[in-house]
């Protein structure tokens, strides 16, 4: 434990699991990957694309309620989505993506509340849902996003899928800006939403934004952010205390093909309250069609 006067704000703390919100969510989910998806951008009527991509994390520290890293229960995650999007028209499209997951939880400090390992595997939620452009012009597009994210862990399933048993609504604002950054073709993407959740836990304000740079013809450089924050405290014992967490992810994609990229990137927790501190790889193909 580290950076902390004494031990009984983090014993008072662990009696929540150890960590304050052990599963705040994907560390990419369908409604935070800008670039790969267009964004705030809708697709063409008639195409879509398939985005497969799989997010491997770690974690064996967690951010106290004053934003103090401090030694936690091990937390490691494997995430593997499918995205797929069809162009409805060329102002509407549709999408969906189900989940697989396998989270391993480690063992707690003695006494402390489900103080043993768990493990699930299984699926994660699935999100069905639209995005509408509601305006477009030379460089620049504003759209809207809805997705209902249907659950697909049990009540019974155990410590490790804590997060994924109550369904969800995401409402997000999307917009999407063109331009050129020290010669080069780059574009922004700005996405602000709110996150509806059933249950225990809290609903959520999220914050995303996307930079990507095309610094060679087949290359595209991603600088993004992920930016989490409760809305208040949900319900004990799990969800009793409020929480926020700031990610970086920064990689990039290559053009194999006109219809074919890949993706590797590294993301990070640089900053958090009540919540872990996850480092973590993410690997994707992405197909046009």
């Amino acid at each position: 434990m580290r950076g902390r006067a004494g031990r009984g704000g983090v014993r008072a703390w662990s009696a929540r699991l150890g960590f304050a919100m052990l599963a705040l969510g994907g560390l990419v989910s369908m409604v935070g990957f800008a670039p790969a998806r267009a964004g705030a951008w809708t697709q063409e009527e008639s195409a879509g694309s398939a985005f497969f991509q799989t997010t491997a994390t770690w974690s064996s520290q967690a951010y106290d309620a004053q934003g103090v890293l401090f030694d936690s229960r091990t937390y490691d995650k494997v995430t593997t989505q499918l995205f797929l999007e069809y162009g409805a028209s060329d102002w509407l499209t549709l999408m969906a993506a189900p989940e697989l997951i396998q989270i391993d939880v480690g063992a707690g400090e003695a006494g402390t509340i489900d103080g043993a390992p768990s493990r699930y595997s299984g699926f994660g939620y699935t999100d069905l849902g639209a995005r509408v452009r509601f305006a477009q012009g030379e460089g620049w597009i504003v759209s809207a996003q809805a997705l209902l994210r249907v659950p697909g862990a049990k009540p019974s399933a155990g410590l490790a899928a804590i997060g994924y048993g109550d369904s969800e609504i995401d409402l997000r604002l999307l917009a999407g800006l063109t331009f050129t950054l020290f010669g080069l073709p780059a574009f922004l993407d700005l996405e602000a939403a709110q996150r509806l959740r059933e249950g225990a836990p809290p609903d959520e304000i999220r914050l995303d934004a996307t930079l990507g740079v095309r610094v060679a013809p087949q290359w595209l450089m991603l600088v993004q952010s992920f930016n989490v924050m409760s809305e208040g405290a949900g319900q004990e014992p799990v969800f009793g205390v409020s929480y926020e967490y700031y990610k970086l992810q920064v990689g990039g994609m290559y053009d194999a093909a006109d219809n074919v990229s890949f993706m590797l990137a590294g993301v990070t927790t640089w900053y958090a309250r009540n919540a872990i501190q996850e480092n973590g790889i993410v690997a994707a193909v992405l197909l046009r069609y």
